[in-house]
């Protein structure tokens, strides 16, 4: 059984005064359907580095949730947690998946720009190019210009970019969230398992 990191959102729970991360459980579902071990990361920047050195994970999944700081978000912590993490993946070539502000956090890290776009919370919408078939969208940021080393992979019908690949490093990102599909789609099991190599 393979063994990958996840990193997760960050909640401000005000009646308690806590600062709270957080991973909706699904995520642990999708991935045991793929015999794999999920390990949740905290946002302890401090700490990230240490964990990865025991860890030695196999994969990293860079999670949902949180607009990076840059862009109306409230996390910096969460910025600095996915940079860690990406950075790791680069230099010991470990195989890496964003998801939803996860690619966004992957396509900030290789210089990439974000843009304000409407009509992609809780609906669905068509994409085409190297996937071909309708996702789910809960974002309100995509990727605007590309920057070094990624190609599209998928866009919308628009021309909005939903997946991206780095042409040097097994780095893949998606906009759409596969843990929140019922059930789970098989083409998302299947590329998930290509991209992190499991």
């Amino acid at each position: 059984m393979k063994l990958v990191v996840i990193s997760q959102r960050v909640d401000e729970i005000k009646d308690y005064g806590e600062i709270r991360d957080a991973l909706d459980e699904q995520w642990y579902r999708l991935f045991w359907k793929m015999n794999t071990m999920l390990v949740p990361l905290p946002n302890l920047p401090e700490s990230i580095s240490s964990i990865l050195q025991r860890l030695c994970p196999e994969a990293i999944v860079l999670s949902g949730g949180n607009n990076p700081v840059e862009y109306d978000g409230t996390a910096p912590q969460r910025d600095k947690a996915d940079e860690i993490l990406i950075e790791y993946a680069v230099q010991h070539s470990v195989p890496l998946l964003g998801v939803c502000r996860g690619m966004q956090s992957v396509a900030l890290y290789f210089g990439s720009s974000l843009k304000k776009v409407e009509g992609h919370i809780a609906t669905k919408h068509e994409i085409v190019g190297e996937i071909n078939r309708i996702v789910n969208s809960y974002h309100s940021y995509a990727v605007d210009k590309l920057g070094e080393g990624l190609r599209v992979a998928a866009q919308t019908m628009k021309g909005d970019i939903e997946a991206i690949q780095h042409r040097d490093y097994q780095i893949y990102g998606m906009m759409w969230h596969p843990e929140r599909v019922d059930g789970f789609d098989t083409g998302d099991i299947k590329l998930i398992m290509e991209k992190l190599a499991l």
